[in-house]
């Protein structure tokens, strides 16, 4: 078995890393937005418009894999309300409740948690491998997260509003892996870009009560244009084009290759926190995003190793990873 890239030519190649890449940055920009997006939008109204606008742009999917439509089984409907639900409007509903109360750069850290989450749920509920390697990346993961707690620096909450702020944040890393293990499933039957559209409906419908009740009461005229870009951009840049290109990067390599671009995701959130929220940077914040790297670097070669050894056996190794909500 070799790597899926293998016959490309280096433009095709680059073009897969390139989209793997975009894929994962434009799901850590979604954290930094979020935090701008509780300054000034009510808690339902925000996340309905963002997965509308969402939903709208990826609808031609749908209709242009129609067909597709007919083949999916209750089993895999129901796992797409499921991804609906817990991995948007549960996801959503903690991350912005956790970002009022931190900063961006404790936000980013915390989401950065992410593929160590996936890797641990896909060996509780999906009987994939554990191993050291693994446990270590969760507990580099949580070692990188709780320095920039401890530290102090730059991180807008003390005390029980910092606590309750990362764990609420955390709430989404859980929603966000309910998304990626649920997608797993579903993939096998349906195409995994059309996963984007249909979950996106079923969170629109769910949030359309709540939301449309705020919307009723809301002077649309009071937030500044750099809101309402991150509102529209957490939906369509993170979610909508974010996850098709990291499936349309997924489907080319190998999930040991793949999660080596989930870097870019703590690294697109540190950056923006600094420059589009100007939170202040702290050497300190450095041996925090060193640590999540790393997480995902263990990640990563845990992947590998089992693909080499699925490669021993004539087999093929389909690991789990992060998918961008």
């Amino acid at each position: 078995m070799t790597e899926k890239t293998t016959g490309m030519t280096l433009k095709q190649s680059m073009l897969v890393y390139a989209a793997l890449f975009l894929g994962m940055a434009f799901f850590g920009s979604g954290t930094p937005a979020a935090k701008i997006i509780t300054a000034r939008f009510p808690l339902f109204l925000a996340p309905f418009l963002r997965l509308l606008a969402a939903a709208v742009l990826t609808t031609p999917l749908l209709i242009i894999y129609r067909q597709d439509l007919r083949g999916i089984s209750k089993g895999n409907w129901l796992r797409i309300i499921g991804i609906g639900a817990i991995g948007l409007v549960v996801f959503s509903i903690f991350l912005l409740t956790g970002m009022k109360m931190v900063n961006g750069v404790v936000g980013a850290v915390v989401m950065s948690m992410s593929p160590a989450a996936v890797a641990l749920g896909a060996a509780w509920f999906l009987g994939d491998d554990l191993g050291w390697r693994k446990i270590t990346a969760v507990v580099l993961a949580v070692a990188g997260v709780l320095i920039i707690n401890v530290s102090g620096k730059s991180i807008q909450a003390t005390g029980w509003p910092l606590v309750l702020g990362s764990l609420l944040v955390f709430g989404a890393v859980c929603s966000a892996t309910a998304y990626s293990l649920l997608a797993k499933q579903v993939s096998k039957e349906v195409k995994p870009f059309l996963l984007v559209p249909l979950a996106a409906w079923v969170a629109v419908a769910l949030f359309a009560v709540p939301g449309i009740y705020q919307a009723v009461g809301f002077n649309f005229f009071t937030p500044s244009l750099n809101e309402w870009f991150a509102l529209f951009w957490w939906g369509i840049g993170p979610f909508a084009i974010g996850t098709t290109l990291w499936f349309m990067g997924l489907k080319s390599v190998k999930a040991s290759t793949a999660s080596g671009f989930m870097g870019a995701m703590p690294a697109s959130g540190l950056i923006l926190s600094y420059v589009w929220l100007g939170d202040k940077f702290h050497w300190i914040h450095l041996a925090g995003f060193g640590l999540v790297v790393a997480s995902i670097g263990m990640v990563s070669w845990a992947h590998r190793l089992k693909e080499k050894e699925m490669q021993e056996k004539h087999k093929e190794y389909e690991g789990h990873s992060l998918c961008p909500c």
